[in-house]
């Protein structure tokens, strides 16, 4: 997606979406692409809503207050094989090794929760299961909306999807993953270096992608994820300005109360079953 530069453009581009409706810092990873056009978000695919309906989408009766674990979150992006023309390939996970990887955490007593519950449970009384883990997704795709939402379903577990709101998914397709108790929030308005953005443009960033999810969805947003891991600062601190709770990281690592709630750890799966195993048996 091309990016635009200039605070009038994107205010711009967000009042016309919503009508239509160094750095103590990220590590700045080359390979993150922007969201790919999201035209074909239009074209509506029947699903059975009867079999995608999510169990743990608030908590459950076994469910107890916070005891010490630590959660780790995870980060997908595309899923499916990607095309040949595309640029960074290792940002796919295919569909087998994604349902792969979901049968095992399930096997290995797993239970997905939202970012909501995870900070709810950390800082209010909250309840979790044992074993939580949060499941997010960058950026908005298509398949994250369809086939992720297919495979979770089959456990009764929530994603959470962090939302490019210029060029964003169909407004019916975000709505769809509401009702089936996924968390949606704010991946900024066009997905730019955040760092490098003046004050105005990095405002207009973090204020008005989260204004347009919460005007077409009424939903709380609570969570910002920084683009391509970029963050300073500044944009830590225009983040807690714009009223968020807590914001993602790329920096592997396991949640905690004790975690700075705008520096949230993720682990970013890219390797397959045996990455994800590895990565969750370092806590």
């Amino acid at each position: 997606m091309r990016m635009r530069s200039g605070a009038a453009l994107l205010i711009g581009a967000a009042l016309a979406l919503a009508g239509c409706g160094g750095s103590g810092s990220g590590s700045g990873q080359a390979h993150h692409r922007a969201a790919a056009p999201k035209a074909a978000a239009s074209a509506r695919t029947p699903v059975k809503r009867d079999s995608l309906r999510v169990r743990n989408a608030r908590p459950q009766p076994n469910w107890k207050p916070y005891a010490g674990q630590q959660v780790p979150i995870l980060v997908y992006h595309d899923l499916g094989t990607p095309p040949p023309t595309e640029p960074y390939p290792g940002l796919y996970v295919s569909n087998p090794d994604f349902e792969a990887e979901m049968a095992w955490l399930h096997s290995a007593g797993y239970q997905g929760v939202t970012l909501d519950e995870m900070m709810n449970a950390f800082f209010h009384h909250g309840r979790l299961p044992a074993k939580p883990i949060v499941i997010t997704f960058d950026n908005g795709y298509i398949p994250q909306a369809t086939f992720a939402v297919s495979v979770l379903a089959r456990y009764g577990w929530p994603g959470v999807l962090n939302e490019i709101t210029v060029d964003h998914l169909a407004n019916w397709r975000l709505r769809g993953l509401v009702k089936r108790g996924w968390e949606i929030d704010s991946h900024s308005l066009t997905h730019p270096d955040l760092t490098t953005a003046g004050a105005a443009e990095l405002q207009a960033q973090v204020v008005q992608s989260r204004q347009f999810l919460r005007h077409a969805l009424h939903v709380p947003v609570n969570s910002f994820c920084y683009p391509s891991n970029r963050y300073d600062s500044a944009v830590i601190a225009a983040v807690r300005a714009a009223g968020y709770t807590n914001a993602l990281t790329e920096n592997p690592g396991f949640a905690t109360p004790q975690t700075d709630p705008y520096v949230l750890p993720r682990f970013e799966i890219e390797g397959g079953l045996s990455q994800l195993q590895s990565d969750l048996s370092s806590g």
